[in-house]
C-alpha cells in the first residue's frame, strides 16, 4: 500500500466494496485502500438461496470481479487488523506492519452465530453464511433424506422453503413462539407458519438442539430441548451473526453489541466511520438494539459514510437503517415492512381481515412510527414516506386502513417532501461538484470539475439504462443505449423499444429521448407513475436527466442514467500486429472520434486506426471495460480466419481467452461455414447475447453485431460482407432463397440466417443507377434487408452500421 492513504477501509463485504467505489467515483485522484483478511470478490448474499435452490449458478453470485480492485487503482491488502490507533491515525496489522491513513472506514462485516451443543463439529452440520458453507451443502444435498433447519429468521425461513421445494422432508426449529420475532407479531408470524405446515414442513416452535448426535463421524440425529430425538442428513444453522468489532473495542470506540455511529455514520473516534453488519442501529421510541444484517441498509449505510467522509453527505435527509423500507417474500407471501412494526404501548390501526393477508400500522400520538403488509403490499411507502416525516394521521385514523384511502394522494395535499428510499449526496445527483480531496496538493479552482467534460451530454458521450437488478424481482434487462435521433418507448406490449414485463408496468409506459440539449424522460399517462430520483412524475411533460438519475417505472423496476465517454488515451491495439501503418495518435482532447464507428449498444467506438487495419479480415474485437475515472484501456483484436473456428472461454488453453469472471471457463465458439461466420452457445452458465437478445442456437454474424458475453462486450466486424455481397443481396431481394433449419449444436451443416426486427427493415426498392435485370416478377414477399441511405450498399438486418461507408443504419 501506499505511505498514507487519503480513504482506508476494512472489510471487503457488500459495504465496504460500495464505500470503496463511491469514493473512487465521487474522488477520482484520491488514494483509497482497502485491507481484509477475505481475499474473494465481494458475493451477492440475496443471491444464495436461489444457489440453494438451483436456480443461480456459482458464477452468477460474484458481484464484482476479480480484479475490480486492481481496475479501480484501489490498494488491496489481504491482511487482518488488530488495533487502531486514532490518535496517530494508524491501522496496526497482525502481521506487525501497519497503514497510515487520513479517514478510515470499518466495514468489517459480522460472523455468524453459531451452536454450542455437543456434536456440533460434526460433518454434516453447516452455518448459513458464505459461499462456502452453501457449495458444501449443495454437494451434499443428493444423499440428504431430512434435514434439520435451525433458527427464526428470515434466512431459516427461505433455506426451509428451498429445501422443501427441491423435495426434501424438513425440520424446522424455532426457538421462540414467534417467526422473526423482530418484525413480525403474533398474528404475522402464524400466518407464515401456517403456510409452511401446508406445504409439508414439521414446524416445531420453542424447541432448541440439545445435542448433535453422530454416526461414524457424520450427522444421524438431533436431541431436542423438548426430550425428542429427530433423524436426520444434515443440520443447517441460521441464528444470527455477530459484528466483527474485536479490533474496535480494543481501540477504545464505543460499542455494545456492534459500533455506535450517528447519523452522519460517525463512531466516537475522530476520522473513523462505519457502516453495515458491524454497526448497532437503535429503534426509535424503544431504544431497543439491533443489528439489522441485511443487503440494502448495509449498501446505503456505506454510501452515506463514503459522503459523510467526503464532506458531502445530505444531512437534511438522512437515510435512518431503522426505518428502512424492507420487502421480500416469507413463504410466498409478499412482505413488506418500515419502521417498528412488533412493540407493545402503541395505538395499533389492523385492516380488515382477507384470507393469507395482514396489514397493520403503529402509531404513536398520531404519527406513524412503523408499518407491516404480508400478503398484501399496497400503500407501504406511503407509510415510509409519513413515517421518515413525522406526519401526524390522527385526523384520519379512521380511514388509514380503508380500502379506498389514497393515502400517497393526503399526504400530497399535505405537501409533504417526497419518499426518499436511500441517501443523498449534497446537491442530489448533480455531480458537478468540487470535492477537496485529502491529501491531494492540487486544488480544483472554484466551480471547476475535473470530470465535467464525462458527464455533460456530447458527441463524445453515450447515454444509457442500466438496470438496477432487485433480488426479489426475476428481471434481468440488457443494459440500453439512448439514442440522440430517436425516443425509446418503455413498457409491458410487444412492438415498444424495450419490453419490461412486469405487472406494473403499463402498455406504453414512458419514454426517453434527446430534447434541448438534454436527455429525458416523460411518463405517458402509465398507471402506477414514473419515478425520478423517488419524485413521482408529472404525466406527459419531460424531465432532464443528469448522471446517475435513478429511475422508477411502476413499483419495482428501477434503472440509472449514466453518460460514458467514448474517447481512448491509447489506440493501439494489444493481440495483432497489422500492415497498416499505425496513425499518429492524438492527446483525448484533440482526438478525432467518428461517431460512424460506433455500433448501437457500445460503449467506445472502434478508433480509424484500427478500422483501417481490419478492411481486409473479419474480426472480433473485445473492448474492456472501463469505469469513470479509469484510464481506459485499448480494444484488443482477435482475426478469424476462414475454415477455422475458435473457443471463447475464461480457462487457459481456449483461443481467445478472457479473464471475466462472469464467463464460464469454455463460453462460446465462433465458426466458419460458406456463408460466414456464426456464434454459438457452449452451455455456458450467463450465456450469450447477440444484440440485447440471448441465443439459444447457431447465430449468423453480421457486420457491428454487438455481443455480450458476461460483463465483456465484442464486436463483430466484416468491413467486405457489404461491398462484395451487395449484388447477391439485391439477387435474393428478387428470388429470395428458402430458409434452411438451424441446425443442432455441434452439428455439422448450413445454419439458418436469423432476421430479427431492427426497426429499419424496408422493401426493397432498387436505386436507378443499380438496376438489377430479373426475368420474371417477384412471386414471393421481397426479402427484408437494411439499405444504407448514404452509399445504398444493401446490408443484413441484424446490420448496425453500413458495411460500406460505416455510416449509422439507425439514423433518422
Amino acid at each position: 500500500m501506499a505511505d498514507q492513504i487519503s480513504f482506508l477501509v476494512i472489510g471487503n463485504g457488500i459495504a465496504g466494496i460500495t464505500a470503496a467505489e463511491t469514493l473512487r467515483q465521487e474522488a477520482p485522484q484520491a488514494t483509497i485502500g482497502v485491507i481484509s483478511e477475505d481475499g474473494h470478490p465481494v458475493y451477492f448474499r440475496p443471491a444464495l438461496k436461489d444457489y440453494l435452490a438451483g436456480r443461480v449458478v456459482e458464477e452468477k453470485l460474484w458481484a464484482r470481479p476479480i480484479n475490480y480492485y486492481q481496475s479501480q487503482h484501489i490498494h488491496f491488502l489481504a491482511e487482518r487488523v488488530t488495533r487502531i490507533q486514532p490518535e496517530q491515525h494508524i491501522v496496526l496489522l497482525q502481521s506487525g506492519g501497519q497503514v497510515k491513513y487520513e479517514k478510515l472506514l470499518l466495514a468489517s462485516g459480522a460472523r455468524p452465530a453459531h451452536l454450542t451443543c455437543l456434536g456440533s463439529d460434526l460433518e454434516g452440520v453447516f452455518t448459513l453464511r458464505s459461499v462456502e458453507d452453501y457449495q458444501a451443502i449443495v454437494e451434499r444435498l443428493p444423499s440428504a433424506r431430512r434435514i434439520v433447519v435451525v433458527g427464526s429468521g428470515t434466512l431459516a425461513l427461505e433455506t426451509v422453503e428451498t429445501l422443501r421445494h427441491r423435495g426434501h422432508q424438513v425440520s424446522h426449529l424455532l426457538r421462540k413462539s414467534l417467526l422473526w420475532s423482530e418484525v413480525l407479531d403474533a398474528t404475522a408470524s402464524d400466518l407464515v407458519l401456517q403456510e409452511e405446515t401446508r406445504d409439508g414442513v414439521d414446524v416445531r416452535l420453542e424447541t432448541e438442539v440439545t445435542e448433535i448426535v453422530g454416526s461414524r463421524g457424520r450427522v444421524s440425529a438431533v436431541q431436542t430441548s423438548m426430550g425428542e430425538r429427530i433423524t436426520c442428513d444434515l443440520v443447517l444453522v441460521a441464528i444470527g451473526i455477530e459484528p466483527n468489532i474485536d479490533y474496535a473495542q480494543a481501540s477504545g470506540l464505543h460499542c455494545r453489541r456492534g459500533l455506535l455511529v450517528d447519523d452522519q455514520m460517525r463512531t466516537s473516534a475522530i476520522d473513523v466511520y462505519a457502516a453495515g453488519d458491524v454497526v448497532e442501529t437503535t429503534m426509535p421510541g424503544t431504544q431497543r438494539a439491533r443489528i439489522i444484517g441485511q443487503w440494502y441498509p448495509s449498501i446505503q449505510q456505506a454510501r452515506a459514510a463514503a459522503y459523510s467522509m467526503l464532506n458531502i453527505l445530505d444531512s437534511s435527509r438522512p437515510f435512518h437503517a431503522a426505518t428502512f423500507y424492507n420487502a421480500t417474500f416469507l413463504y410466498g407471501l409478499p412482505f413488506a415492512s418500515v419502521g417498528l412494526t412488533n412493540a407493545r404501548g402503541y395505538r395499533e390501526l389492523v385492516a380488515e381481515p382477507q384470507p393469507r393477508s395482514y396489514r397493520k400500522v403503529l402509531l404513536c400520538d398520531g404519527v406513524p412510527v412503523g408499518m407491516l403488509a404480508l400478503g398484501d403490499r399496497k400503500h407501504t411507502l406511503a407509510f415510509k414516506r409519513a413515517i421518515d416525516y413525522q406526519v401526524n394521521l390522527a385526523s384520519v385514523a379512521s380511514a388509514l386502513m380503508k380500502e379506498d384511502f389514497d393515502l400517497a394522494a393526503y399526504l400530497d395535499r399535505l405537501q409533504v417532501p417526497p419518499l426518499q428510499l436511500g441517501v443523498q449526496r449534497a446537491g442530489g445527483t448533480d455531480t458537478r461538484h468540487v470535492i477537496a480531496i485529502p491529501g491531494n496538493g492540487q486544488e480544483p479552482r472554484a466551480g471547476e470539475d475535473p470530470m465535467l467534460h464525462e458527464l455533460l451530454p456530447s458527441q463524445h458521450t453515450e447515454a444509457l439504462l442500466v438496470h438496477v437488478a432487485d433480488p426479489h424481482v426475476p428481471l434481468h434487462i440488457a443494459e440500453t443505449a439512448l439514442s440522440r435521433e430517436k425516443f425509446v418507448t418503455i413498457g409491458r406490449q410487444p412492438g415498444v423499444n424495450l419490453v419490461v414485463n412486469e405487472g406494473s408496468i403499463s402498455r406504453r409506459h414512458a419514454q426517453l429521448g434527446f430534447q434541448n440539449g438534454h436527455y429525458v424522460v416523460i411518463d405517458l399517462k402509465s398507471l402506477n407513475g414514473t419515478f425520478l430520483n423517488e419524485q413521482r412524475l408529472d404525466p406527459e411533460r419531460p424531465y432532464p436527466l443528469k448522471v446517475n438519475d435513478v429511475l422508477r417505472f411502476g413499483n419495482t423496476v428501477t434503472f440509472c442514467f449514466l453518460l460514458r465517454p467514448l474517447n481512448f488515451d491509447n489506440l493501439a491495439p494489444a493481440r495483432q500486429k497489422f500492415s497498416a501503418e499505425p496513425q499518429p495518435v492524438r492527446p483525448p482532447q484533440q482526438q478525432e472520434l467518428d461517431e460512424n464507428l460506433l455500433p448501437v449498444g457500445a460503449a467506445q467506438p472502434l478508433p480509424p486506426t484500427i478500422m483501417k487495419a481490419l478492411k481486409a479480415t473479419p474480426a472480433l474485437i473485445i473492448l474492456p471495460s472501463s469505469v469513470k475515472g479509469e484510464r481506459k484501456q485499448s480494444p484488443y483484436v482477435h482475426l478469424l480466419k476462414p475454415k477455422s473456428s475458435i473457443t471463447i472461454g475464461r480457462e487457459v488453453g481456449n483461443d481467445l481467452e478472457i479473464h471475466d469472471m462472469m464467463i464460464s471457463r469454455r463460453h462460446a465458439e465462433v465458426f466458419s461455414t460458406m456463408e460466414g461466420f456464426y456464434m454459438r452457445d457452449l452451455g455456458s452458465s450467463n450465456g450469450v447475447t447477440i444484440n440485447q437478445g440471448r441465443i439459444d442456437q447457431p447465430y449468423r454474424l453480421s457486420h457491428g453485431d454487438h455481443i455480450v458475453l458476461g460483463s465483456t462486450t465484442i464486436f463483430f466486424i466484416d468491413l467486405q460482407s457489404g461491398q462484395e455481397k451487395t449484388s447477391k443481396l439485391q439477387s435474393m431481394a428478387i428470388n429470395p432463397p428458402v430458409q434452411r433449419s438451424p441446425i443442432p449444436n455441434g452439428k455439422k451443416g448450413s445454419p439458418a440466417v436469423r432476421q430479427p426486427a431492427t426497426g429499419t427493415e424496408t422493401q426493397v426498392r432498387m436505386p436507378a443507377a443499380a438496376p438489377v435485370h430479373a426475368t420474371k416478377p417477384a412471386t414471393r414477399p421481397p426479402f427484408p434487408v437494411v439499405i444504407c441511405p448514404k452509399c445504398g450498399v444493401v446490408n443484413m438486418p441484424v446490420a448496425r452500421f453500413c458495411a460500406g461507408c460505416s455510416s449509422s443504419l439507425h439514423a433518422s
